[in-house]
């Protein structure tokens, strides 16, 4: 008796129970059901990864995660800061989305497949590089002073050298050479300063900067930014030189030629030499 009046007062619950597990076997059946119909078939993977029986959406949420996980961007040919040796391209590879998706849902069962990546191609070649051989634009400084200011100028001109600019790409000394610190090996040596002689950290770094401006005129480049001394200097004639101070006063010019250009730059004995190299048009 006290069994039944348990179930009795119960019994709206059981039946709403017995209900939810039918509509939720029901819902299961269906599901399964849809998968079976129109899911891929079973046992199929893409790049090992299991998509066997996934619908539709599913699908499309794998394949869009296996494209971030697979893109690669294509890299550039460029060259060696060290050594000045041409590194070549690479290319890159994105996923073909559509491709993908449509090769997964007519999968057979257990197919093991592949990613359909399609190739993406750089831009330019180390062939482009590699004929960069005339000197477009030249000019040399003789050194004088003392080892650090020798020091300091063989520092900054190792720091332009086998630089490499594409086409409409801009130069910046002072982003390229960075600052002239004791912690990068610079030393104090004179300098000019508001048409007083001073001495600095970095001491010498103009000259380098004035050659180049002038290797760079030279090669017809477009100068954005130069600035002249106080007062004249002795390694370039007058109005051919150019100051620089980090980070505030700098040298900057664009590459307008149709071809990339590599600028090389270095001390032989007492002469401050640069080159732009490019091809002779």
């Amino acid at each position: 008796m006290q069994y039944f009046k348990f179930f009795a007062s119960n019994a709206r619950s059981f039946l709403l129970m017995a209900c939810f597990i039918s509509f939720s076997s029901l819902a299961v059946w269906l599901d399964d059901l849809e998968r079976d119909i129109n899911g891929v078939k079973p046992g199929v993977t893409i790049a090992g990864q299991p998509v066997g029986r996934l619908l539709q959406p599913e699908v499309h949420q794998v394949v869009m995660e296996l494209a971030m996980q697979h893109h690669r961007y294509p890299v550039e040919p460029r060259i060696d800061k060290a050594t000045g040796e041409i590194i070549a391209e690479q290319s890159g590879k994105v996923l073909d989305v559509v491709s993908c998706q449509e090769l997964i849902m007519a999968a057979p069962p257990g197919a093991q497949l592949e990613l359909p990546l399609l190739p993406i191609s750089p831009r330019h070649s180390s062939q482009e590089l590699a004929s960069l051989t005339q000197v477009v634009g030249y000019y040399e400084t003789w050194v004088s002073g003392s080892v650090h200011r020798h020091n300091n100028i063989r520092l900054a001109a190792q720091g332009i050298s086998n630089v490499l600019l594409w086409p409409g790409e801009s130069f910046s000394f002072n982003q390229v050479v960075g600052p002239r610190s004791p912690e990068r090996g610079y030393m104090p040596a004179p300098i000019l300063i508001s048409g007083a002689r001073g001495t600095d950290f970095g001491g010498g770094v103009c000259q380098v900067a004035s050659t180049l401006y002038n290797a760079a005129v030279n090669a017809g480049l477009t100068i954005e930014e130069r600035h002249p001394h106080s007062k004249p200097v002795g390694y370039v004639p007058e109005g051919r030189d150019a100051t620089v101070s980090y980070p505030d006063v700098d040298l900057r010019f664009t590459n307008s030629r149709e071809e990339p250009i590599i600028i090389k730059a270095g001390v032989s004995g007492s002469r401050l030499w640069v080159k732009i190299m490019g091809r002779s048009k």
